[in-house]
């Protein structure tokens, strides 16, 4: 079984790799953005995918009182069946990536709401894939539904509209706040 743990491990391990080479010679800002976004990203991982589990009885799934489907097409099929905890889980789909819409937008100076949408959709579609991948070779318990990538696309363009209404109110979200930011410091500092 891979945890949480031995994940946490790889992940530092990956994102010092990425310091070293990539983030080093970038403004803290930067630097404190990516990281941002990075535990996010781990912080996913741990919702969607994680712990990987090899060790389950592959009888589960064909136990005749289960009906597992492994992939679902028809978009918002649960919520109009009524099933129990589908509104639930559309409403956490869309808030789990609002942060993603977020932070991608301050990640990238002047994003257009296209690349938040493609790119959301592939982290979305990502996950998925892992889902649906780990389910019929790992003997796993998640499947893969269309309704969650349309919801997390919704929660992208939500954290992309967010991010623009508020980026002006807060110095560290802006990108071209540095010589501003230099020189209220400097009017202080005569006072």
């Amino acid at each position: 079984m891979i945890g949480y743990i031995q994940s946490f491990i790889i992940i530092a391990l990956i994102y010092c790799i990425i310091y070293q080479t990539y983030l080093k010679k970038k403004e803290k800002k930067f630097i404190l953005k990516f990281s941002i976004m990075y535990i996010y990203l781990f912080l996913v991982l741990c919702v969607t995918i994680l712990p990987i589990d090899f060790t389950l009885d592959p009888k589960w799934k064909y136990h005749s009182s289960i009906n597992f489907t492994y992939v679902h097409i028809k978009p918002f099929n649960d919520l109009i069946s009524g099933y129990s905890g589908a509104l639930k889980q559309v409403i956490l789909n869309i808030i789990m990536t609002i942060p993603f819409g977020f932070l991608l937008s301050s990640l990238k100076k002047n994003i257009s709401i296209t690349r938040v949408i493609i790119s959301t959709f592939l982290l979305s579609f990502v996950i998925e894939m892992f889902q649906l991948i780990m389910t019929v070779f790992l003997l796993h318990y998640r499947s893969c539904d269309i309704t969650d990538l349309i919801t997390n696309v919704v929660g992208g363009i939500i954290g992309f509209i967010l991010y623009k209404l508020v980026k002006d109110k807060f110095k560290i979200l802006n990108w071209d706040n540095n010589k501003l930011q230099f020189e209220s410091e400097m009017k202080y500092c005569e006072k």
